[in-house]
C-alpha cells in the first residue's frame, strides 16, 4: 500500500516536470536564457524520476528502458550554476567555454554504453545470452560508483552558485540596489539543493558499500532519493515558473524619469557604472554601447546618459575611453607586453580605431601614445 502511494507520487512528479518544463522553455514573458536553463534542469529531474517510477511488466520494455540514458546528473550542476548567473548577470551567455561544463555527461552514459556493447555483441554473435547477468552486474556496479562523481559535481556547482550569489548580494548592498524577488528566490533555490545534497550523502555512503547495498535496496529502495526529487520537481517547477512570469524582460531595471532622479539613485547609478567598468571590464568590448551597459547594470539607457552628462559632465564614450586609456597605460608599464605594438595594445583594451585611440590618449594624458612609451623606455 505504501509502495503504491509512493510510486504514484513519483509518477505525478514526473508528469508535473514534463508539463512545466516545456511551459518554461517556450514562455516569452520571462527572460529566455534563465527560463530555458531552469526548464532543462526540471526536464532532467523528470527523466530521472521516470526511470524509477513507471512500473513495467514487459521484460523487453524494461530492458530497453535500462538502456536509455534517462538519469543524467552531470549536467545538473552546470545548469544550476548558469541559471544563477543568468539571473544575476543580464549580459551572461552560454558560449563555447560554458558548454565544456556539460562534457562530463559521458559519465552518465557509461552503464548504458556497456549495455549497448552487449546487445551489439549478441547481434553479431560475439556474446551468448547466458552472459547477460554478468554484463548486468557490471552495469549495476558502474551505476553504484558513478554516483560519487555525480554527487561531487552537483555539490561543487551548488557551492559555486552560492558564492556568486553572495558576491552579488554584497555588491548590491554596497550600492543600495533593490532586488526584491530575485535574491530571495535564488537563496531558496540553492538552499533546497544544499538540503538535497545532504540527504543524498546520507543515502550514498552506505549505498556504495557492497555489503549494505542489497539490504538497503530491498528494504527502502530508491524512495529516500526519488520522493524528494518528485517534491523538488513540484516546488521547483511551480515556484520557478511563477518567478519567471512575475519578472518579465526589463522588469528589474527601474524606469525613472531623469528629471526626477534622486541623489540616492544617482549614487547607485554611478556605483553600478564604475563596477561594470572596474570589475566586469565592459570597456574591453569595442562595440560597447550605452544600451549594452544598461542591460548589464539593469538601468535604462536614458538614466545612464543623464547621470553621465549632468552629474559627471562626461559623454558615454568619454567615460568608457577613460578606462580604456588607463588599461593601455597599465599594459605599456608591463614589461611582458614589450613585443606588442601600440595599436595592438589599444585594440586589446577596447579601442576599435587607431585615430580615436591617438586622439583620446593625448586628450587625457597630454602626450601622444608614442611619447608616453618613449618616456617609459627612458625611465
Amino acid at each position: 500500500m505504501v509502495d503504491s502511494f509512493l510510486n504514484t507520487l513519483l509518477v505525478l512528479g514526473t508528469l508535473q516536470g514534463f508539463i512545466l518544463s516545456p511551459l518554461l522553455w517556450f514562455d516569452r514573458r520571462g527572460r529566455r536564457l534563465p527560463n530555458r536553463l531552469l526548464a532543462a534542469l526540471i526536464g532532467l529531474l523528470a527523466l530521472a524520476s521516470l526511470a524509477v517510477s513507471v512500473p513495467v511488466e514487459n521484460r523487453w520494455v524494461s530492458f530497453l528502458l535500462d538502456l536509455a540514458p534517462l538519469i543524467m546528473v552531470m549536467p545538473m550542476g552546470p545548469l544550476i550554476y548558469f541559471y544563477t548567473r543568468s539571473l544575476l548577470e543580464p549580459a551572461f551567455r552560454i558560449g563555447k567555454k560554458e558548454r565544456r561544463h556539460f562534457y562530463p555527461v559521458v559519465l552518465d552514459w557509461g552503464a548504458k554504453m556497456v549495455g549497448w556493447v552487449f546487445v551489439l555483441g549478441l547481434l553479431v554473435g560475439v556474446f551468448e545470452p547466458g552472459q547477460g547477468p554478468a554484463w548486468g552486474l557490471l552495469m549495476d556496479e558502474y551505476n553504484a560508483y558513478v554516483d560519487v562523481p555525480r554527487w561531487a559535481s552537483l555539490t561543487f556547482y551548488v557551492v559555486q552558485s552560492a558564492r556568486v550569489l553572495r558576491r552579488h548580494k554584497a555588491l548590491t548592498d554596497r550600492q543600495g540596489a533593490d532586488w526584491p524577488q530575485t535574491l530571495p528566490w535564488l537563496r531558496q533555490f540553492l538552499t533546497v539543493f544544499f538540503a538535497f545534497q545532504l540527504l543524498w550523502l546520507v543515502f550514498l555512503i552506505p549505498y556504495i558499500i557492497p555489503a549494505f547495498r542489497g539490504f538497503m535496496l530491498d528494504r527502502i529502495g530508491w524512495y529516500p532519493i526519488y520522493v524528494p526529487i518528485a517534491i523538488l520537481i513540484y516546488w521547483l517547477g511551480l515556484k520557478g515558473y511563477f518567478h519567471a512570469r512575475s519578472n518579465p524582460v526589463g522588469s528589474i531595471a527601474r524606469k525613472i524619469s531623469p528629471s526626477t532622479l534622486s541623489a540616492e539613485t544617482i549614487a547607485q547609478t554611478v556605483g553600478r557604472l564604475k563596477t561594470a567598468m572596474q570589475a566586469d571590464k565592459l570597456y574591453l568590448d569595442p562595440e560597447l554601447t550605452v544600451e549594452k551597459v544598461g542591460r548589464h547594470v539593469q538601468l535604462p539607457a536614458k538614466t545612464i546618459s543623464f547621470v553621465l552628462n549632468q552629474h559627471l559632465q562626461k559623454s558615454f564614450n568619454g567615460f568608457v575611453n577613460e578606462y580604456r586609456v588607463a588599461a593601455v597605460k597599465q599594459s605599456l608599464n608591463d614589461p611582458s607586453n614589450g613585443h606588442l605594438t601600440l595599436t595592438g595594445i589599444a585594440f586589446e583594451c577596447g579601442f576599435n580605431s587607431q585615430a580615436t585611440f591617438q586622439r583620446t590618449f593625448k586628450q587625457l594624458t597630454g602626450v601622444s601614445p608614442k611619447q608616453y612609451g618613449s618616456r617609459l623606455a627612458v625611465a
